[in-house]
C-alpha cells in the first residue's frame, strides 16, 4: 500500500478506482504493484507496475493557490493542440477545440512524440475528488540529472517544435480564447503590472519605477504560441535513447517564445552549491538546438522584457514563501535547489 500519510488522500479508494480503470483499458485483474508516491507543491505522482508495464498517475490535489486554470488537466489540451503544429489556429477554431475538451472531462489515449502518453484522464471529480490522469512511465532521468550539452541541444529542438503551435491573439488564459483577445504589448503590460502590484511595497522604489516605465513600443510584437511556461530541467525527461519528453503542463499559456527561454537561462543546471544557476555552455547548446528548429528568430529585446516578468514572478513567489516560513517544508524533490528571493532581486537590478 501507499506509505505516505495524507488526510485528503484515501489510498484504498485510489487503488480501487485505478485498478478498475486499468482492468477496463488493458484487461487483467486490476491489481497494481511496486507502488511509490511523491508529492510536489500542487500534485502527487504515484508510480507503479501493471501487467509488467511501468505507469504513473498524476493527481492535482492542492490547487487553492494555483494561478492557472485549476480544475482542468491541461496536458490533455496541450497534446490536442500539438497536433496543429505548423498551422495558425485562429480564435474560433481554438475556442471550439478548447470547448470540446472542456465538455469531455473523461477520455483515453492522448499522445505526441514530445509528451508522455496519457492512457486515461478524468477531471469530473466523480470517481476521485480531484483531477487525475494515468500515463505511460518514461524510463530515464530528468535534464538536471544529465547536464550534458547534447541533452540540452535536443531539448532546445523539442521546444522549438512546441512553439510551432500558433494562435491568432494573446489571452488571459485558455478559457478566454475568442472572448478576450489582446495584443502582445497589452498582454505583457497586464502581466507585468500584476506582478508589480504584488511587489511594489517590498522592491526598491527605483526598480519599481524602472519596470513601470519600461517602453516596449520599439519592440517587434511577438508571435502568439503554445508556451510550456515551466520549461526547466525537472520537467524534461531524457529517455534511455537520449530523446527528451516534456512533462508537467499545468502552467502552459498562449504567449511569446522568449518566455520559455528565460527559465532555462537562469535555471540552466544545478551549481556547485546545490542551487540552480546559469551555465553558459549548456544554455548555448540549448539555444543552438532551438535556433536550428525554430522558424522565428529569438528577439533579444523581447527576451529582456520577459526576463523582467519572469524574475519578478520568481521574486514574489520566493519572498512570499520566506515571509511565511514555508520554504523547506514541501517534499517536492527539487524544492531544495531553487534559489532564494535575493537571487532574483540581484538579477533584476543587474538588467
Amino acid at each position: 500500500m501507499l506509505s505516505e500519510s495524507d488526510p485528503i488522500f484515501d489510498s484504498a479508494h485510489f487503488l480501487a478506482v485505478i485498478g478498475r480503470i486499468l482492468a477496463d483499458l488493458l484487461g487483467g485483474d486490476g491489481i497494481v504493484s511496486a507502488i511509490e508516491s511523491r508529492s510536489g507543491t500542487f500534485n502527487r505522482v504515484v508510480k507503479f507496475t501493471y501487467g509488467g508495464r511501468r505507469m504513473g498517475v498524476r493527481l492535482a490535489q492542492n490547487r487553492r493557490h494555483f494561478r492557472y486554470e485549476r480544475d482542468l488537466i491541461k496536458e490533455v489540451f496541450a497534446i490536442s493542440l500539438l497536433k496543429s503544429a505548423g498551422e495558425t489556429v485562429d480564435d474560433e477554431r481554438a475556442a471550439a477545440q478548447i470547448a470540446a475538451l472542456v465538455d469531455t472531462p473523461r477520455g483515453t489515449v492522448m499522445n505526441h512524440d514530445s509528451v508522455r502518453t496519457i492512457l486515461y484522464y478524468d477531471w469530473s471529480t466523480c470517481d476521485l475528488p480531484y483531477p487525475f490522469f494515468l500515463f505511460e512511465w518514461i524510463e530515464g532521468a530528468v535534464l538536471w540529472e544529465q547536464p550534458f550539452p547534447e541533452s540540452y541541444e535536443a531539448s532546445g529542438r523539442v521546444l522549438a517544435g512546441l512553439h510551432k503551435v500558433r494562435f491568432e491573439h494573446f489571452y488571459e488564459n485558455i478559457l478566454t480564447i475568442h472572448h478576450v483577445p489582446r495584443s502582445w504589448r497589452d498582454h505583457l503590460r497586464v502581466c507585468l503590472n500584476r506582478e508589480l502590484a504584488r511587489s511594489e511595497l517590498i522592491l526598491p522604489d527605483r526598480l519599481v519605477k524602472h519596470m513601470a516605465e519600461l517602453d516596449m513600443s520599439a519592440l517587434e510584437p511577438g508571435p502568439a504560441c503554445l508556451i510550456h511556461n515551466d520549461f526547466s530541467g525537472a520537467n524534461i525527461v531524457m529517455d534511455k535513447a537520449g530523446l527528451p519528453h516534456v512533462i508537467d503542463w499545468d502552467n502552459w499559456v498562449v504567449d511569446c517564445p522568449e518566455l520559455d527561454l528565460v527559465k532555462m537561462k537562469h535555471w540552466t543546471a544545478i551549481g556547485a552549491e546545490g542551487r540552480l544557476t546559469h551555465r553558459p555552455e549548456l544554455y548555448e547548446a540549448f539555444l543552438d538546438g532551438y535556433r536550428a528548429e525554430a522558424d522565428i528568430p529569438v528577439d533579444e529585446g523581447r527576451l529582456r522584457a520577459y526576463e523582467y516578468l519572469w524574475l519578478l514572478r520568481c521574486y514574489n513567489f520566493e519572498h512570499s514563501r520566506e515571509a511565511t516560513g514555508y520554504e523547506g517544508i514541501s517534499d517536492d524533490s527539487w524544492r531544495h535547489v531553487h534559489p532564494r528571493a535575493q537571487y532574483y532581486l540581484d538579477l533584476l537590478e543587474s538588467l
